[in-house]
């Protein structure tokens, strides 16, 4: 709704929560959103590509919720895309794979 209503703030917030919630269910550690991203890396659930533009994503989101920080369509069109591509990666394709293939 944020994403196709001029809200870009709730939208940059929105995004955060989405990766606080990669986060709080593969049960990442660390004190703040940096080092749990950091920790989905070190368990293999995350690639260290993929974290480093998620730490952009968490930066994005940070500005909105804390300044209040609108961002562009471009970019929180291009945020979201990744945010998507996240969680095909974490979580469909591999539940795909596992009832497609016997192993």
């Amino acid at each position: 709704m944020a994403m196709s209503n001029p809200a870009p703030v709730l939208a940059g917030i929105g995004l955060r929560a989405l990766l606080e919630t990669v986060c709080k269910e593969k049960k990442a550690t660390g004190k703040d959103l940096y080092a749990k991203l950091d920790n989905l890396k070190d368990e293999g659930v995350l690639t260290p590509p993929q974290v480093v533009i998620l730490h952009k994503i968490r930066t994005l989101g940070n500005a909105a919720a804390h300044e209040v920080k609108p961002h562009s369509d471009k970019q929180l069109g291009l945020a979201m895309d990744i945010v998507e591509h996240v969680l095909n990666d974490v979580y469909i394709l591999p539940k795909k794979a596992e009832l497609e293939f016997d192993e």
